[in-house]
């Protein structure tokens, strides 16, 4: 193969993930025009960057396809969309506790790799599409308090019985368990050990034989609990710290029962295949009090979420600790004091947004060791001294740091150098 082959190859592999992103790009943008958005919680939507892997709420894997929307508690109202359905690489489609209204797209059954769907707390709407019955990959699924009817399709529960879906919760939905004569295979369903169905209290045709099903599969759950990882111990205190830490006034860690050992079937919790902590979601929760450096347990943890709180205190420097970080959100909170130069640690951290807090002090010249960092937003706060643009900071632009009055300017414009004598508060 010449060079001018091997170019004409990679020109054409560019083209392809561009036009992936220009396609997946606009499935976004056109379901944000019909969302109504109180909070411009989809204001970096913005379909002029093609790209929507740089979106507030949008995760990207390595080729610039979406695999993840994270929209919980996001005051968002209006439908969903059945474009959604070609977003190919979709895991997590996070969308609960809003005013999302009409049917669930029976499109989102094209989503092959789908592994937690959560649009609990919504006004959805309709039945539930057996089309979400070809989902094999799904682990997760909530749908309940919405205004769903009809009977639960066969194709879905079987992906209890024979497929990998962990917890499926349906409260406050009615649920007509289809034919009598199958009452032997339901329950056979709820004895799947590993499997979670909730069932709601409005249950029509439950004969006692099914209540004697349910009793025993919680004896199994209970009794599997003991054979939970040592790490998913450790995992589900270090959250349950986090819990007692902080008020929550809409009871959405309400879930988040230490008795359970294992976290993973937690509200706003994700987990990887070892049922190992992963992700955490609980942007625009109105949760208030305080960080704790328990959370620097969490060895595994890709993605922490809290935006849009009402957090205060400084940022645990034991965050420092979660060397497989990718995004750090903190945005629009009230946390004090200064940044921890042990973020520094966070070798594969790409998204650090820390503006729109009272955060005062140096910004950490350990900062720029940060390679993989793509965006930074530290604007808003109370910083002071120089602005370093060495290593990775030489890419940021003054966007990254504007409402900082204290704040001396980049290090190399005007020859002012970086100051790292003591405190300039």
């Amino acid at each position: 193969m010449g060079p001018k082959t091997v170019v004409m190859a990679l020109v054409a592999t560019i083209a392809i993930q561009f036009a992936n992103c220009n396609m997946e790009g606009d499935v976004l943008h056109e379901w944000k025009t019909k969302l109504m958005d109180p909070y411009k919680v989809l204001g970096s939507w913005d379909p002029a960057l093609v790209n929507p892997c740089t979106w507030y709420h949008v995760t990207c894997n390595s080729d610039n396809s979406i695999v993840r929307v994270d929209l919980g508690n996001a005051g968002l109202s209006g439908p969903l969309i059945p474009q959604l359905g070609l977003l190919a690489n979709m895991q997590y489609f996070m969308v609960f506790g809003n005013e999302i209204t009409g049917t669930i797209p029976k499109e989102m059954g094209n989503w092959e790799k789908l592994v937690s769907l959560g649009l609990h707390q919504n006004k959805l709407s309709g039945s539930i599409p057996a089309s979400l019955g070809q989902l094999k990959s799904l682990r997760f699924m909530t749908l309940n308090s919405n205004e769903l009817t009809g009977t639960i399709p066969k194709e879905v529960l079987e992906l209890v019985l024979w497929g990998g879906l962990q917890t499926l919760v349906v409260l406050s939905y009615i649920i007509v368990f289809w034919g009598l004569g199958s009452s032997p295979y339901v329950c056979l369903l709820l004895l799947q050990s590993g499997s979670i169905v909730f069932l709601s209290s409005k249950v029509r045709s439950l004969h006692p034989p099914m209540a004697i099903c349910l009793l025993f599969h919680l004896a199994l759950l209970i009794l599997s609990s003991s054979s939970a990882p040592a790490s998913a111990n450790s995992e589900g205190d270090a959250l349950y710290a986090l819990r007692r830490a902080v008020k929550d006034p809409d009871g959405v860690l309400e879930s988040w029962d230490p008795t359970l050992v294992d976290p993973c079937t937690w509200f706003h919790v994700t987990c990887d295949g070892d049922n190992r902590v992963t992700r955490l979601d609980l942007g625009n929760a109105k949760l208030s009090g305080s960080l704790v450096p328990e959370l620097g347990k969490l060895e595994r943890l890709q993605y922490l979420e809290l935006y849009m709180n009402y957090l205060e205190g400084p940022i645990p420097k034991e965050l420092g600790g979660l060397k497989s970080l990718v995004s750090l959100d903190l945005y629009r909170n009230n946390l004090t004091g200064s940044i921890p130069a042990s973020l520094s640690k966070l070798s594969n951290l790409k998204f650090l947004r820390l503006n729109r807090n009272r955060l005062s002090g140096r910004i950490p010249r350990e900062l720029t060791k940060l390679g993989n960092l793509k965006i930074l937003d530290v604007s808003g706060n109370n910083l002071c001294g120089t602005i370093p643009t060495s290593g990775s900071f030489s890419k940021f632009s003054e966007q990254s740091y504007v409402n900082n009055p204290r704040l001396e300017g980049p290090e190399l414009m005007g020859f002012v150098r970086y100051d790292t004598s003591g405190s300039c508060d």
